[in-house]
């Protein structure tokens, strides 16, 4: 696949995860989690956030990964990277989606540490996904010479 070709498909998907990685850290950084009535348990919302932030790691893992093996430009690899962005997206909405369910009733500091610590980790998925643009501008920026260089040698 060609190096333009790479940028039109592999752009839109990076571009678009940080926008809306930027817009649930904002919503959570600068909203309050709600009552959603009814009983509250908990443990329940323990265990349900360390599996979301479980779930945050691993996706964050993932690009890692896959951000440190040599650019291959095909169609796989770039579905791939697409599949990987779509998994960090989702785990980061499901860490805010939790944080949302912590009610009033269990008090201003609790709320207001559980919420600085998932801004943390979104800041830091944000971080990720914005190297990991960096980076891929710069493998672009380094294929793209290749275009430029001279075809035949003059003697």
């Amino acid at each position: 696949m060609a190096t333009e070709s790479c940028k039109g498909v592999l752009a839109v998907p990076l571009g678009n995860a940080l926008i809306s990685i930027q817009c649930i850290r904002d919503q959570v950084r600068d909203g309050e989690s709600g009552d959603h009535g009814g009983a509250f348990d908990l443990s329940m919302f323990w265990n349900t956030l360390n599996q979301g932030v479980k779930a945050v790691s691993m996706a964050a893992t993932l690009v890692s990964m896959g951000s440190s093996k040599p650019p291959q430009p095909s169609l796989q690899v770039l579905q791939d990277e697409e599949k990987l962005l779509v998994s960090v997206l989702n785990s980061t909405l499901t860490l805010s989606e939790v944080y949302s369910c912590l009610p009033e009733s269990q008090g201003v500091t609790l709320r207001r540490q559980v919420r600085d610590a998932t801004v943390e980790v979104l800041d830091g998925v944000l971080h990720l996904t914005q190297e990991q643009i960096m980076s891929t501008r710069g493998v672009w920026s380094a294929c793209d010479r290749f275009a430029r260089l001279p075809k035949v040698m003059g003697k």
